[in-house]
């Protein structure tokens, strides 16, 4: 009897001590990740521990960040690597500061910050290399001006993976004018063309044969190299079927100074154009930069 009591009382006792070292251990684990929080909002100095792409790391505590403000190659497309590598050299397994804009965490449970190197802003300097793309999430848009005059400077320079094997756009031929005899000019009265209208990438099915400015934002792109005729697909919904579209054919891609599916992606954009109705789904096709304008970029 008295060995059954005392076989009770040690496993009571290795119970109320299991019970108290596995709440010290959930005590510990959410207090680094209150504690992680709390002090983010203006700088936190941390260590990089990983890279996992071109806009997204991990410091030290197994925390996940996202690189406000860019938006790099995810994997499987092309310069993936490049562009992770790129981060790789600049901060893997240095200490940074991080720095909060108005948003904490995105949908996925990342963190977003702006990530600070010796006076560096790391996030434009993704976009000025060439291996990331300006992209504004609302409202966190504090440094934005900076990282799209990066993304400028980085098409002008034909900068990085992203840019670099972008197309030479042809040169126009200058005409040089016959000289002909002068005659008095027949007054004419221009009527200035209409606006189109603007609507939703939703609704572009019900004006097809009609001239538009469709808005809306380019979730997915794809540069097809192996179709029979080469093309290029800016899609406004995922899945793309039966959805509005805009498609660029390769005679036009060299009228571009960017790749368009890297430039365009992610951003909410208003094509103008005539609507054409393509296996039932609508579609324009852009012919020249002027018929696409980019309003901002949005999360994706």
């Amino acid at each position: 009897m008295r060995r059954i009591e005392k076989t009770a009382w040690i496993l009571m006792v290795c119970g109320i001590l299991g019970g108290f070292f596995a709440g010290y251990m959930t005590h510990q684990i959410l207090t680094h990740e209150e504690h992680f929080a709390l002090t983010l909002p203006s700088y936190q100095k941390i260590l990089v521990t990983q890279v996992i792409d071109g806009d997204t790391i991990t410091v030290e505590g197994g925390i996940r960040v996202r690189l406000i403000g860019i938006d790099a190659p995810e994997r499987g497309e092309r310069c993936y690597e490049e562009a992770k590598k790129h981060l790789e050299e600049l901060i893997l397994h240095k200490e940074v500061y991080l720095e909060k804009d108005v948003t904490d965490k995105d949908k996925y449970g990342r963190y977003l910050r702006y990530v600070w190197l010796g006076g560096k802003l790391v996030n434009a300097e993704m976009v000025w290399s060439g291996y990331a793309v300006a992209k504004t999430y609302p409202p966190d848009t504090k440094y934005q001006h900076i990282i799209a005059q990066a993304e400028q400077d980085a098409i002008n320079r034909r900068a990085g993976c992203l840019w670099s094997q972008a197309e030479t756009p042809t040169e126009t031929p200058t005409i040089i004018p016959t000289p002909t005899t002068l005659q008095t000019p027949t007054p004419q009265i221009q009527t200035p063309a209409a606006t189109p209208e603007v609507i939703s990438f939703l609704d572009a099915g019900k004006y097809v044969g009609q001239v538009k400015t469709v808005e809306g934002t380019i979730v997915r792109t794809y540069k097809c190299t192996k179709c029979r005729h080469k093309v290029i697909f800016l899609n406004f919904h995922d899945p793309y079927e039966g959805y509005f579209r805009a498609i660029i054919w390769e005679e036009d891609w060299n009228k571009f100074p960017f790749a368009p599916e890297i430039y365009y992606k992610g951003k909410k954009v208003r094509v103008t154009g005539k609507i054409e109705l393509y296996k039932g789904a609508p579609e324009i096709v852009v012919r020249e930069p002027s018929q696409i304008e980019v309003v901002e970029g949005e999360k994706v």
